[in-house]
């Protein structure tokens, strides 16, 4: 009988205890990007369009070659930290994109996840961050890369990451290499010219039945020297010496 006495004793003291302890909330996947209301995701598009519209003229080419609907990847270079709201800025819906780790970890948290990003360890094979942007592009997404990982403090272009190609080949999808130039003085100068041009659709394949290295290294390779070839000669950087076609005309202007 004392035996069953300490027993329930036990039971209730266990019970007690738990109800106690604060119930710990699931930690949230990062790496599933944050579905933004297509109104909010609007009105934010509107006010970025409506700052840039009154401080800079930005001048768009070949947005004919971006699709109306994915799944397709948007690579760009990347000068400054307005290339990451003017480049989606003139795509059609909405997109999503890799974003350092550490910004997760900042002030301005909670507004680049709002915004649709997912993390990714930058100076690593981030494995878990290339199956993200695979299974982002399998729900028919539009998924935005900067390939050379962290903006260019020459404005030049800098040698790109194996991820651009990785995920190119193993999704299957289009890439649609985008030149950006003159950003690095959007809302520094009043008036600045910012220029934005979309290239023709690649549709990059492995040589053989198996995605090797080579053919990794050689698609990321392949879109870059195709952005060096849309970009002005000053900001083709270490792709300069293979781009050889003059940048286009201007044929847009949206201010």
């Amino acid at each position: 009988m004392k035996q069953d006495i300490n027993a329930a004793d036990s039971s209730k003291n266990a019970a007690a205890t738990a109800k106690s302890q604060p119930t710990k909330k699931p930690e949230k996947n990062l790496y599933e990007p944050y579905s933004t209301p297509r109104v909010l995701y609007e009105v934010i598009r509107f006010i970025a369009k409506a700052a840039f519209f009154l401080f800079a003229r930005v001048h768009l080419r070949g947005r004919y070659n971006v699709p109306k609907k994915g799944p397709y990847i948007i690579a760009s270079n990347h000068i400054s930290w307005t290339d990451v709201p003017l480049v989606p800025s003139y795509i059609p819906g909405k997109v999503v994109y890799m974003a350092k780790e550490e910004s997760f970890h900042s002030k301005v948290g909670w507004l680049v996840r709002f915004l649709g990003a997912f993390p990714v360890k930058r100076g690593e094979g981030d494995r878990q961050a290339i199956r993200a942007a695979q299974e982002q592009l399998k729900q028919k997404k539009v998924f935005i890369i900067f390939p050379e990982g962290t903006r260019s403090k020459t404005h030049t272009l800098g040698k790109a990451h194996a991820g651009l190609g990785m995920i190119a080949l193993r999704s299957g999808v289009p890439v649609i290499p985008v030149a950006i130039w003159g950003s690095e003085n959007a809302l520094k100068k009043f008036g600045a010219h910012v220029t934005i041009s979309y290239g023709e659709p690649m549709l990059l394949k492995p040589k053989g039945s198996k995605i090797t290295r080579e053919d990794i290294a050689e698609a990321t390779d392949e879109v870059m020297k195709r952005i060096a070839e849309m970009l002005p000669e000053r900001y083709r950087g270490v792709y300069g010496d293979n781009a050889t076609t003059p940048p286009a005309v201007d044929t847009t202007s949206v201010n």
